[in-house]
């Protein structure tokens, strides 16, 4: 077994997994080796009672340390969630629009979009690239069809 693998199975972390309809969707990791020296910054400090093995007093303590830390953490991260699950619901809203602007300025259909790239003498591939761009991007366009023409003659 190499030495990274033996680093790797030796760190310490707290993972929560975000689900969804019992899918995992996401996960937040907590690095417990990078935030033990910030919790316990006197770890020069010996055991408080010679007859305890140091080692498991250490391991104890870790572990009940941070138990406690998630269990107090457990607030805030449904706090910041649901700030975030806001957020992410104008998103969507946001998307939905813009893709239904798309919709009223270059059409519904397959057939719609191909007579459109037909007459710019570019590809699907094209108007697609184009079309997730303009969803990916923050600032609001006026005239789609103005922006897409103006993307034509300069890949022209």
């Amino acid at each position: 077994m190499t030495q990274s693998n033996n680093r790797k199975e030796n760190q310490s972390h707290v993972r929560v997994v975000v689900e969804l309809d019992a899918n995992p969707v996401g996960f937040v990791n907590l690095d417990i080796d990078r935030l033990w020296p910030l919790i316990n910054h006197r770890s020069h400090d010996n055991v408080p009672v010679e007859w305890m093995d140091a080692a498991k007093f250490d391991s104890f303590m870790r572990a009940a340390v941070i138990k406690r830390l998630v269990s107090r953490l457990e607030p805030h991260l449904y706090q910041a969630l649901g700030d975030e699950i806001v957020k992410a619901e104008l998103d969507v809203e946001t998307f939905t629009l813009k893709a239904e602007a798309a919709a009223q300025a270059f059409g519904r259909t397959r057939a719609e979009i191909e007579e459109l790239v037909a007459e710019t003498d570019n590809t699907p591939l094209d108007f697609y690239s184009f079309f997730w761009d303009y969803l990916l991007d923050d600032r609001d366009v006026i005239d789609l069809k103005k922006e897409w023409k103006a993307r034509c003659t300069l890949t022209q």
